[in-house]
């Protein structure tokens, strides 16, 4: 008699059953729970040690003869389980195709490749001009051995793909969604026939059903190529795992590393921002504008530096990306008399001025309403906004400037050779407009977010601004207006991030932050399962930071996430009660 652990991807959940037969690892197998059968994964001989008094289930069938997946992807799939704090089951619901977990008749067509974990290596290659690292990847592509090219960005992927010669595009998959979209499935089962020997994607592309020779990760410090629902992890990650697990050649690329990388490899910085293209232009200084709209407290301060080298590119015919990180008219609204802010009716959050102050929006969750005639707490029939943001920059823009665009999504109407006001999102214009100068009005502002990776965050954006869109031998000036903080971390912009991420890992040591250690993000809706989650992780002696406020997120420092995942264990949450996001 041998007992199994099963993986039921449906109800994610893992159940001891037995059998009289042996039964591969990663065999699906139908079980039955409460009298319902279902499909589930064979994860092995149980280690569980069951009471005799407790009655074990037989295994009804076995769906297939052999493993359904290849061994390198069922390797990712079980560490993915493992380091989302998840389990087995629910990663295998979130990875693989639907039909594959309800139990479809399927079979593994493409070629298993021979694998040894010995053949691993790992090279990199940093450059921050695109297509100096495009070539790079095509000429690796041109070996003809399988490769996976993952992107942050899916757009980017495209832009690769569309690149890529005829020879080479006719054996390539553009994989173009991640699980849940209607084109997963497909892509799935054009790649494990084998039909294929490049696939090339963002983040979902981790998931291709192939033993391949190379991976590519490009930009691999993005933010995008974290894979929710779920899992909230890293595909960077899971691509290490497969390519270490498999013997692939990893190459890890982009405009610079990350901090894992820059520890792991020590790459060397060989291109350096021109010092005399970095504006830095201290907001405190006697040339300062402050610009005030009537009706909102605050200002927007324009140094004499901004206004004149913006004026100096737009006589050039040159287009200029000015960025603010506020949305609206105001941050807030709120009531001179009693001193209260207006809440979101969802929420309770406070919430923007938008369209002249015609309708306000939750900086939350988003959801608007018309502004009221007056204060809903005293009557005061006269309401003022708080800390201009976009639309109030539009505004005073216009009286130095005759072409003015606000840019806050895809579908706002751009002219080239103007002044551009956004978000930090304007960076996505790089490469369709090549900017002359992009201004950071207030670079502290970036930094007022509490958040342990917000200063390489903002380094991150900085040097994408310098770089982003630029082709060789091109110019790109970067005015930024700041206090001291912000003007300390702007200085390390000319010398690079070989110069400050040593700075950076010093401060993250001393904490046990990432990649010392991991920071982990608990989100509930649930108020009660909030507190048993604080108290549990209290008396298992796991400090807990909590910011007081029930609609933020409890986090987690810890240097092991063993202690942790036995805690959650114990507590046994479904998954769609508790959003688990792990830094590392």
């Amino acid at each position: 008699m041998f007992l199994y652990d099963i993986a039921i991807p449906e109800m994610s959940l893992i159940l001891t059953y037995q059998s009289n037969n042996e039964i591969k690892t990663g065999v699906r197998v139908s079980v039955k729970v409460q009298e319902h059968s279902h499909t589930g994964f064979n994860l092995g001989s149980s280690k569980n040690d069951l009471s005799s008094e407790i009655e074990i289930k037989n295994v009804e069938n076995t769906v297939d003869e052999k493993p359904i997946i290849t061994p390198d992807l069922w390797d990712m799939i079980l560490y993915a389980g493992h380091i989302s704090l998840r389990g087995a089951a629910v990663a295998l619901r979130v990875i693989l195709p639907r039909p594959l977990i309800m139990g479809d008749k399927f079979s593994r067509k493409g070629e298993i490749l021979k694998y040894n974990p010995k053949n691993f290596r790992e090279i990199d290659f940093f450059n921050p001009i695109d297509s100096v690292r495009f070539d790079f990847y095509l000429n690796e592509l041109k070996s003809g051995k399988r490769t996976l090219i993952l992107f942050s960005q899916k757009k980017t992927a495209k832009i690769f793909f569309d690149s890529l010669p005829e020879e080479i595009k006719n054996r390539a998959l553009l994989w173009n969604a991640v699980n849940g979209a209607k084109y997963y499935f497909p892509n799935w089962l054009l790649t494990n026939e084998g039909k294929f020997d490049f696939i090339i994607g963002s983040a979902g592309a981790i998931f291709a059903p192939m033993m391949f020779e190379k991976i590519i990760i490009e930009d691999e410090g993005g933010k995008s190529f974290m894979i929710p629902p779920f899992l909230n992890i890293s595909a960077v990650t899971l691509a290490g795992r497969r390519a270490a697990f498999s013997g692939a050649k990893l190459i890890i690329g982009g405009r610079q590393p990350s901090l894992k990388t820059f520890i792991r490899s020590k790459p060397e910085e060989k291109i350096l921002p021109n010092r005399e293209n970095i504006i830095l232009a201290d907001i405190f200084h006697r040339k300062t504008f402050k610009e005030e709209i009537t009706g909102i407290d605050g200002n927007i301060p324009l140094t004499f530096s901004l206004i004149k080298n913006t004026y100096r590119e737009l006589i050039k015919k040159n287009s200029v990306i000015w960025i603010l990180d506020r949305l609206g008219e105001s941050s807030e609204v709120y009531c001179p008399r009693c001193g209260e802010n207006i809440k979101c009716p969802k929420c309770g959050n406070n919430m923007r001025s938008e369209d002249n102050g015609k309708k306000l929006r939750c900086v939350f969750c988003g959801k608007s309403r018309d502004l009221p005639p007056k204060c809903e707490k005293c009557g005061f029939e006269v309401l003022s906004g708080k800390r201009p943001g976009l639309e109030a920059l539009e505004k005073i823009a216009a009286k130095y400037y005759d072409k003015v665009v606000l840019y806050t999504d895809k579908y706002s109407r751009l002219k080239k050779n103007s002044l551009i006001l956004s978000t930090s999102r304007g960076l996505e214009l790089c490469e369709k407009l090549k900017p002359s100068l992009i201004a950071w009005l207030d670079l502290d502002l970036e930094l007022s977010f509490s958040n342990y990776d917000n200063n390489l965050g903002v380094f991150n954006l900085l040097y994408e601004s310098y770089w982003r869109g630029r082709e060789k031998n091109s110019e790109r000036k970067i005015l930024i207006q700041a206090r001291n903080y912000g003007m300390n971390l702007a200085q390390f912009l000319h010398q690079g991030w070989s110069s400050f991420f040593p700075v950076e890992l010093s401060r993250r040591k001393e904490f046990t932050l990432p990649p010392f250690g991991y920071v982990i993000e608990l989100e509930t809706q649930n108020i009660e399962l909030r507190e048993k989650l604080f108290n549990a992780f209290s008396d298992a002696e796991i400090f807990v930071m909590d910011p007081g406020d029930e609609s933020e997120p409890l986090n987690i420092t810890t240097e092991s996430l063993e202690p942790v995942s036995k805690v959650l264990n114990s507590l046994k949450i479904p998954p769609k009660e508790l959003k688990i996001t792990m830094q590392n």
